[in-house]
């Protein structure tokens, strides 16, 4: 259940998290001479980057009595034929400029070693039969298998197979109560529009007709075996939207989609439906979201009578839930309780009660039921620690973890057995498995080409503008001077109530052997300290995330990490309005940026694709007094002709379905028209990939190397 709501809760953006998940890191000492400042800025000043030419339709916007001019608004119609010759005009620009650079082809053939090694997601146990996704070496596209009692494995599900230049991804996977049958999603290009297919584990076989429009599938299968609940959009596509009109339906083995029962349906326009069930097979409960918000309504459905009932008949709080044992559990802010607690509900009775109450400081992260034990996962200062409790004798137990870093996923057995996916910036990625009898105990870890003991992990804590202290981790090579000449790569998310988390990545190790330093920047927006620090950086407080990010950037120069002219700054998605941000309030403290899968136009976001569903977390324009903060800090519309920006890379996905690509290229026209410096402003439109999610490995590598090789030729970065 937690997985699917890590996904619904970044419907905006799991982009950080691929390096969490798959690119894991490596580092070797290179020699190498450090660039001074000013030879770098020559060293750009010497380019010439020939941009395409753009034409300018402005088109006035009324916003409650305030004109605002939109010059590139013609840029929104990726249809346009027009739109298309300038996109690939700009790609063409891009790819010939970056990729003509050495530093680009040395991380790239780095990164293609640094990659290749085998990479394992969290298992499910299933009766006798375990499942997980297995990707080996340089594969594009994990591989589901299953493995019997004796340690059998046997391949199940490979998209590589499917498609050779693997654009094709499976999107989520259910296996059922004894393993017989798995549901799976596949969509194409990135672009998460799963359809359902069906296959025997036994036989390899599959079985049904495919059905389309499963985005949000979460699959519930009947104990019996004979079917499942699942989500499906009533409707399909619309015109600058999509994933309208969600509904729960049940599915029986052998039978045609068109008989499939409609259990329910959305009740508002931004209305994302899930559903869970228990083991035995008496309740689903249905959980509608309101948009990305996390708010939802909740009804319980009585298989057995096909009846419902209310348990939320609104949207004041926040709930994840799963049911079990005749109760519904639920993580929690019910009640002011800023750092969740769990909660039960009687399924019969409907009684509430407070099973784990909300820790002083520490932060419910994942949660699980096992019988009459729940697995916690609890963030202290960003890092992960694992609680055991026992509900008949009312004690905690804590599982303790090798090193300071992060549970990424959870899976939950029987008898108190439970999976952690764990990794941390010098830990590689691990899958543990807990049991009453051994204990925790390693299950699988990737055997990384990378020597750890090299790498050193600084947590510090600054002050932000307001005199917020925010954390913030800063990674590097041992020996590290601190002599204000480092060229530093600083990440940062800040939104929606996610945690950037602790990480092994791949090409963090590239940035890392070049002498560099990663730090990753914990702002508020994020959920590192709970609902409190989320609702410090959301809607008229986004801000906030704004300057605390900018103020991580002072903290690494006064402290001599680095200077201005070192920094560059990383985002996607919600992190890529960080950056964007970045540049248009505050281009004097970093060189370079990342703007990644970016929501920049905050004025029109909500009128493309799935854009309503993050209304509850910016605002929107259509309200007066929402208009006016959203406005001042929107990043498209606060580019100044004339004014001195840094250097700028934008990248899209030509299939994105949640962040429009429209936010990329309106963006970098107006960039390229308005700057008085020398430094570039590039767009790049990925053409066989959408959001992240589901990306091949062969198309991460190259864009990896694309960023980084961006960064270092921006950086002065030569010799390493």
């Amino acid at each position: 259940m937690k997985s699917f709501i890590c996904f619904l809760m970044m419907v905006l953006c799991t982009f950080f998290y691929s390096c969490a998940s798959s690119d894991l890191i490596k580092e070797k000492e290179v020699p190498g001479e450090k660039i001074e400042a000013e030879t770098a800025a020559s060293q750009v000043k010497e380019c010439s980057w020939n941009y395409p030419e753009t034409k300018v339709i402005p088109v006035e916007d009324n916003y409650f009595g305030v004109s605002v001019i939109d010059k590139y608004q013609w840029l929104e119609n990726n249809e346009d034929p027009e739109v298309k010759a300038w996109t690939e005009a700009q790609n063409e620009l891009t790819e010939k400029t970056i990729f003509g650079w050495e530093h680009t082809a040395r991380v790239e053939k780095r990164l293609s070693e640094l990659w290749d090694f085998d990479k394992m997601q969290t298992p499910v146990r299933k009766g006798e039969k375990l499942f997980y996704r297995f990707i080996e070496g340089l594969q594009n596209q994990p591989v589901l298998y299953v493995e019997d009692s004796d340690g059998n494995r046997k391949e199940l599900v490979n998209p590589n197979k499917i498609n050779e230049e693997g654009t094709t991804a499976m999107d989520w996977w259910f296996a059922s109560p004894e393993g017989k049958f798995v549901a799976y999603g596949l969509s194409e290009l990135g672009s998460e529009q799963a359809v359902l297919h069906i296959i025997n584990v036994e036989t390899g076989e599959k079985v049904d007709q495919p059905i389309d429009g499963c985005r949000y599938a979460s699959v519930g299968w009947l104990p019996d075996e004979s079917g499942f609940f699942y989500t499906k959009r009533l409707d399909g596509d619309v015109e600058g939207q999509t994933d309208k009109e969600q509904s729960i339906r049940l599915h029986r083995i052998g039978t045609p989609e068109e008989e499939d029962k409609v259990i329910a349906e959305s009740t508002i326009d931004e209305g994302i439906l899930i559903s869970t069930i228990d083991d035995e097979g008496k309740w689903l409960l249905i959980i509608e979201y309101m948009g990305s918000s996390g708010r939802a309504r909740l009804t319980l459905y009585d298989i057995e009578n096909e009846s419902t009932k209310a348990v939320v008949d609104n949207f004041d709080d926040i709930y994840e839930a799963t049911v079990s044992g005749g109760y519904i559990y639920l993580k929690t802010n019910k009640d002011g309780a800023e750092n969740w607690k769990i909660e039960k509900v009687n399924c019969e009775t409907l009684e509430w009660e407070t099973v784990v109450a909300e820790h002083e400081k520490d932060v419910i992260d994942y949660f699980g039921v096992s019988g009459e034990k729940i697995i916690l996962t609890y963030m202290h200062d960003v890092a992960s620690k694992v609680i055991i409790y026992d509900q008949n004798e009312q004690t905690s137990k804590d599982v303790e973890l090798p090193v300071l870093g992060s549970v990424h996923h959870m899976t939950i057995g029987e008898n108190g057995e439970f999976f952690l996916h764990f990794s941390s910036y010098a830990y590689p990625p691990s899958i543990f498995r807990y049991s009453e009898e051994k204990g925790l105990e390693t299950f699988w870890s990737a055997e990384v080409p990378f020597e750890t003991e090299n790498i050193v992990t600084e947590q510090v804590f600054y002050e932000s503008k307001d005199g917020t202290k925010v954390p913030m981790f800063i990674v590097y090579k041992k020996g590290l001077e601190k002599n204000g000449n480092n060229h530093t790569m600083l990440r940062g998310y800040g939104g929606f109530n996610i945690t950037y988390p602790l990480y092994f990545s791949a090409t963090n190790a590239v940035w890392l052997e070049t002498g560099g330093i990663v730090a990753i920047a914990n702002i508020r927006g994020g959920g590192e300290y709970g609902r409190r620090w989320h609702r410090a950086g959301m809607l008229e407080n986004k801000q906030n995330s704004f300057d605390d990010f900018a103020w991580a950037m002072k903290y690494l120069a006064e402290k001599e990490y680095t200077s201005p002219e070192k920094i560059s700054i990383w985002g996607g998605s919600n992190g890529g309005l960080l950056t964007g941000a970045m540049v248009t309030q505050y281009p004097e403290l970093f060189k370079a940026a990342l703007v990644a899968v970016p929501l920049l136009d905050m004025l029109r976001f909500h009128k493309f694709l799935i854009g309503r569903y993050w209304v509850s977390e910016y605002g929107s324009s259509d309200d007066e007094e929402q208009f006016k903060y959203i406005h001042k800090y929107s990043p498209y519309h606060n580019i100044v002709d004339g004014k001195e920006y840094p250097a700028v890379l934008l990248t899209a996905g030509e299939h994105d379905s949640r962040v429009h690509p429209m936010h990329a290229k309106k963006m970098a026209a107006s960039l390229q028209k308005a700057t008085s410096s020398d430094n570039p402003v590039f767009l790049w439109v990925d053409t066989k990939s959408g959001h992240g999610q589901g990306k091949s490995t062969l198309l991460r590598i190259r864009s990896a190397a694309m960023e980084f090789g961006f960064f270092l030729k921006m950086l002065g970065v030569e010799n390493w």
